[in-house]
């Protein structure tokens, strides 16, 4: 404990810089797989297929060969990324890739009666969606789409490995840093509190996730204050 005390303004800025990395791969993740989900729900196969071999092909490919491929290659098509953006511009892809499954998945979910009854009301498509569809496509959606939130979470440490100073490779500095001064440490202690680190902010988001689930729940039970009272009913005389 006495090292982490020592050293906490570093892993301070290893905690910060961890945040900040898990933040934007989560708006890039969910901005690609909203793209891509809206593109494999097209009717035209001019923007599904590409959608779906662009989705397969950011599945498929390992994530961590994802983000060297992206840090490494990148520059060589003038496209020069820092090892933060490179991270994120890789594990933005992948989650954004998988979530474009899920999304779709509870979009399809919603029973086509839905969409017929819209188109009885005059609903444009995307009215349809907004308004109709996605309120109830939510549900199925959202947990496993936070159980890939917490995928992304510990992925970032990932970042370690190209050089971003998060959490982990903080941790690393501090274990380097005090080998070489003092001749020897157990990095056990360190390790273990990087993975506390991660297990409260991946149970935090398990505990939002049932707590999402919970009052989506709440709020499709029908209230019984809300079921008409035939007494109370005024029939319109016909004409």
């Amino acid at each position: 404990m006495h090292v982490i005390f020592v050293n906490q303004e570093i892993l301070a800025q290893g905690l910060v810089m961890t945040l900040a990395l898990t933040f934007c791969v989560l708006i890039a993740a969910t901005a690609v797989a909203t793209l891509l989900a809206a593109g494999m729900l097209f009717r035209s196969a001019l923007l599904r297929v590409p959608a779906r071999i662009l989705v397969e092909i950011m599945r498929d490919i390992p994530l961590f060969v994802t983000v060297m491929m992206i840090y490494f290659v990148a520059p060589t098509i003038g496209i020069a990324l820092d090892p933060f953006e490179a991270t994120v511009a890789g594990l933005g892809a992948w989650g954004g890739a998988n979530g474009a499954i899920i999304i779709r998945a509870g979009i399809q979910a919603v029973s086509s009666g839905q969409r017929e009854a819209c188109a009885a009301l005059g609903l444009h498509r995307f009215q349809a969606l907004r308004l109709v569809i996605l309120p109830q496509a939510l549900r199925p959606i959202l947990p496993p789409y936070l159980g890939l939130v917490t995928q992304l979470v510990q992925a970032t440490s990932i970042g370690a490995l190209i050089g971003v100073r998060e959490l982990l490779r903080s941790a690393q500095i501090v274990i380097e840093r005090t080998t070489i001064m003092e001749g020897g440490l157990s990095p056990f202690t360190l390790y273990a509190a990087v993975l506390v680190v991660y297990f409260v902010i991946c149970f935090a988001l398990s505990l939002a996730s049932a707590r999402m689930e919970a009052v989506l729940s709440r709020h499709e039970q029908p209230s019984s204050s809300a079921k008409p009272r035939l007494s109370r009913l005024r029939l319109m005389p016909r004409g």
